[in-house]
C-alpha cells in the first residue's frame, strides 16, 4: 500500500482530501462528521456519483498540458480527494454498522474506491505529470513530496506496459475482494461453549450475576473478549479454560483456509508480477525495514535476547501447574492467563479481581482524556452528532479553544461489529483546510475492566491522537499516519507506559465506595509488569514469524496447517494444539500481510522514545510538545528515522528494547 493510494486496510486508514472545483470555505466541510444511517440505496448513489465525479476531475488532470508544479499536480490531486473522502467512511461502516444491509453496501462502496485509486496508481499520464514538476525551488517537504509520490508510482508497477499495468490492477482489486472476505468471515463468526453454574467458580462476583443460566441450566459463554478474557483469567475448571480457547482458536475455519490461501496466491502473483521475489520484498520496499531478511534477522535476535528469561518464566509456570496437577509436563496457552494471575497474587501479593474493582469504564475514559489534556494541554469534549448505535461517543478536541479533531468511539461489543480493538482514520487533517476525524471500534465491557484492557484502551487512543495532532501538513499526501508503516505502532505502544505511573491513575482508579487505588497496589503491579513478559513476547515473535514465513514462500509449496504447526513448535512458547487452525482468525495476514514484526519493530521504537520521558518527566510539559510536534505532528513529512532524531537528538536504537528483555 503505498502513500499516493493513502488507504491503509483494515486496523488504519488513511486517506487523501480535498475539495474538487470549489474552496473550502464550508465550515461543514472542513469539521463535519459523516452520515452513518443512509439506507443502503442512497449510500450505493452517493458512491457512485462521487467516484464519478472523482474519475471525471483526474481524467481532466491526467490530460492537462499546463506548466506541471507542485500546486497544478500535486496540489489538484489533493482536491480530487473530497469528492472521494465523502464515502471514505465506508471502510469503517462496514466494520461496525448494527445493519447488515448497511454493512454490504459499504463494502461495495469500498470495492469501487479500491479500484479507483489502484487505477490512479497505475496512470502513466498522471505519473509523467509528477515525473515532469521541476525541483527547483521546492521546499525540503515539498521535494520529499515529489521524491515519495514518484517512488510509490514506481513500486506500484506504472512504468510496466499497458497489458502488465491491467493485469496489476486486477489482482490489486482481486486482492481488497479477498482480504475483505477474509475479515468478514472472522468477525461475524463468534463462536460459543455452554458452562454449568458450577464451572464458572473463580469468576467474579459481577461476571456470574450477568450471566445467569438458561432453561437448561447452562451459561453461554462467547469468544468476545468481555465473555472470554476473564474465563481464561478466573476460571478454576480447566477443561472449561481448554474448550473456549480452543473454540476461538478456530473462528474463520474451514472457510477461511481457502481464502487465506486465495489472498497468499494473488499476492504472490502480484509480486512476481512487479519484479520481486515474493509479497514480503514488495511489502517491505517502502518500510523502515527494508526487506525481509532484515525481518527475520530482528526477529532472531529478538528471540535469542529472550533464550533465559523464557526458560525461566516457563520453569516457574511449570512448577506452579505442578501443584495443581502432578502429572503436568507442559503449560497450554489456555492456562497461561490463569496461572499467571495466581502466581502475581502469590509471589506479588497482587490480586487482578482487586485491581478491577478500580476501572469502571466510564471513569477509565474520563481519565484517559485527562491524561491527554493534561500531556498535551489540550481539551476534549462531547460533540453532538448523529451516529450508528447508542453506544456511540462522540467528542471534540481543542488546542486552545480552536477545533483540532474530532472523532467517534464505539467500544462495547455486540453481534456482526468488528471483534477487536481499531483505529480508523476517516479524515485527515489539512492544515488550514480540514480537521482530522477518525473512530475507534473496541469490545469492553461497560462496568468493570481488567487493568489489561486499560492499557489497551490506551494504546488505541495513542493511535486516535496522532491523527488528531498531525493535521499540521499543507500536502494531504504527508498528512495523518502516512510515514512508514511499521512505526506507526509505536506511539501507541509508548502511551500505554503512562497506565503504569501511579500519579495518572489515582486520578480515574476509583472504586465503588469512592476510594482511589492505593500507591502500594500500584506498586505491585509494577513490580508484577515484567513478570510473564518472556513469554507475552516470544508468542509475539511466533506470530510475526507466521506472518513472514506464509508471505516469503511460494503458496502451494506448503500446507498452511503443517507450516503453521512447524513454526509453533520452533516459535511458540506453548504446545502446538492439533486441531486449531488460528490462521483462519488472524485478521493481520490481510491487513499487515507479511509486516506483523511491526509490533516488535514498533516497541523497540516506542522503548527508544519514551527514554526521554523517563530522563525528563511523564509529566514534563516541554518533552510532551517537543513529542507531539516533532514525531506525531510530523505526520509523513520525512522520514521515520529522521523525526526519530530530532526528538532523541540521535539515531534510534534497538538497544534499549534489547536490553529490557535480557532482563526480564
Amino acid at each position: 500500500m503505498t502513500r499516493l493510494v493513502v488507504i491503509a486496510a483494515v486496523m488504519l486508514m488513511t486517506a487523501c482530501q480535498a475539495v474538487v472545483n470549489e474552496q473550502p470555505s464550508s465550515a461543514d466541510r472542513l469539521i463535519s462528521g459523516f452520515a452513518p444511517n443512509l439506507p443502503p440505496a442512497e449510500l450505493t448513489a452517493q458512491c457512485k456519483q462521487q467516484i464519478s465525479r472523482a474519475r471525471t476531475a483526474f481524467a481532466g488532470l491526467e490530460s492537462a498540458t499546463d506548466p506541471a508544479t507542485m500546486d497544478s499536480v500535486i496540489g489538484r490531486f489533493d482536491e480530487i480527494g473530497y469528492d472521494v473522502q465523502s464515502i471514505l467512511h465506508t471502510y469503517h461502516l462496514m466494520a461496525v454498522h448494527p445493519d447488515a444491509q448497511i454493512r454490504d453496501a459499504a463494502r461495495a462502496c469500498t470495492t469501487q474506491i479500491d479500484d479507483f485509486f489502484n487505477a490512479i496508481e497505475l496512470s502513466r499520464p498522471y505519473y509523467n505529470r509528477v515525473a515532469a514538476i521541476a525541483r527547483e525551488g521546492l521546499t525540503p517537504t515539498e521535494a520529499y513530496v515529489l521524491d515519495q509520490t514518484l517512488q510509490d508510482f514506481e513500486l506500484a508497477g506504472v512504468n510496466r506496459d499497458a497489458q502488465t499495468r491491467a493485469q496489476i490492477r486486477l489482482l490489486r482489486n482481486q486482492i481488497s475482494e479477498i482480504g475483505k472476505t477474509f475479515n468478514t468471515n472472522i468477525r461475524e463468526d463468534i463462536r460459543y461453549v455452554t458452562a454449568t453454574p458450577d464451572q464458572l467458580a473463580g469468576l467474579p462476583k459481577d461476571y456470574i450475576d450477568a450471566r445467569p443460566p438458561n432453561e437448561s441450566g447452562e451459561v453461554k459463554i462467547s469468544t468476545e473478549y468481555p465473555d472470554m478474557v476473564p474465563v481464561l483469567t478466573y476460571a478454576h475448571d480447566d477443561a472449561l479454560r481448554a474448550d473456549l480457547r480452543n473454540v476461538a482458536r478456530n473462528r474463520g475455519y474451514p472457510v477461511n483456509e481457502g481464502v487465506l490461501e486465495e489472498l497468499l496466491g494473488k499476492r504472490y502473483e502480484l509480486a512476481q508480477l512487479l519484479g520481486f521475489g515474493n509479497y514480503a520484498e514488495l511489502s517491505m520496499r517502502n518500510k523502515m525495514m527494508g526487506d525481509p531478511t532484515r525481518a527475520s534477522n530482528f526477529l532472531a535476535t529478538i528471540r535469542k535476547a529472550l533464550d533465559g528469561p523464557l526458560q525461566r518464566e516457563k520453569d516457574v509456570f511449570l512448577k506452579r501447574l505442578k501443584k495443581i496437577d502432578p502429572e503436568a509436563e507442559q503449560v497450554q496457552a489456555w492456562q497461561f492467563a490463569y496461572l499467571s494471575n495466581l502466581l502475581r497474587q502469590e509471589d506479588y501479593a497482587l490480586d487482578s479481581k482487586r485491581v478491577r474493582t478500580y476501572f469502571t469504564y466510564d471513569r477509565v475514559r474520563e481519565g484517559i482524556f485527562q491524561m491527554v489534556e493534561d500531556l498535551f494541554e489540550v481539551s476534549i469534549e462531547p460533540w453532538e452528532t448523529e451516529t450508528w448505535h447508542e453506544d456511540v461517543e462522540t467528542y471534540q478536541i481543542l488546542d486552545a479553544g480552536e477545533i483540532i479533531g474530532r472523532f467517534y468511539m464505539d467500544n462495547h461489543p455486540r453481534p456482526g461489529k468488528y471483534q477487536h480493538a481499531a483505529h480508523w482514520t476517516i479524515r485527515v487533517g489539512v492544515k488550514q483546510r480540514q480537521i482530522p476525524l477518525s473512530a475507534l471500534a473496541q469490545n469492553f465491557p461497560k462496568a468493570l475492566m481488567e487493568h489489561g484492557q486499560v492499557e489497551t484502551f490506551l494504546h488505541e487512543f495513542g493511535h486516535l491522537i496522532h491523527n488528531m495532532f498531525s493535521g499540521t501538513q499543507t500536502w494531504a499526501a504527508l498528512a495523518g499516519m502516512s510515514m512508514e508503516r511499521d512505526f506507526v505502532e509505536a506511539p501507541s505502544q509508548m502511551l500505554e507506559e503512562w497506565i503504569w505511573d501511579y500519579d495518572t491513575i489515582r486520578q480515574f482508579a476509583i472504586n465503588d465506595a469512592g476510594e482511589p487505588i492505593p500507591e502500594s497496589l500500584v506498586k505491585k503491579m509494577n513490580r508484577a509488569r515484567d513478570f510473564s513478559q518472556a513469554i507475552g513476547t516470544a508468542t509475539q515473535v511466533y506470530y510475526a514469524r507466521l506472518a513472514l514465513d506464509f508471505y516469503t514462500r511460494p503458496p502451494g509449496s506448503f500446507d498452511l496447517d503443517e507450516l503453521m504447526k512447524t513454526l509453533a513448535e520452533a516459535y511458540s512458547p506453548f504446545p502446538f494444539v492439533d486441531g486449531t487452525h488460528f490462521y483462519a482468525s488472524f485478521g493481520h495476514l490481510y491487513g499487515y500481510a507479511s509486516d506483523y514484526y511491526t509490533y516488535q519493530w514498533s516497541l523497540a521504537i516506542a522503548k527508544d522514545l519514551f527514554s526521554r520521558f523517563e530522563q525528563e518527566g511523564l509529566r514534563n510539559p516541554a518533552t510532551a510538545r517537543d513529542y507531539r510536534q516533532y514525531v506525531l505532528g510530523a505526520a509523513g513529512s520525512q522520514s521515520a528515522d529522521a523525526f526519530i532524531k530530532d526528538f532523541l537528538g540521535r539515531e534510534f536504537s534497538v538497544d534499549a528494547y534489547l536490553d529490557w528483555l535480557r532482563s526480564l
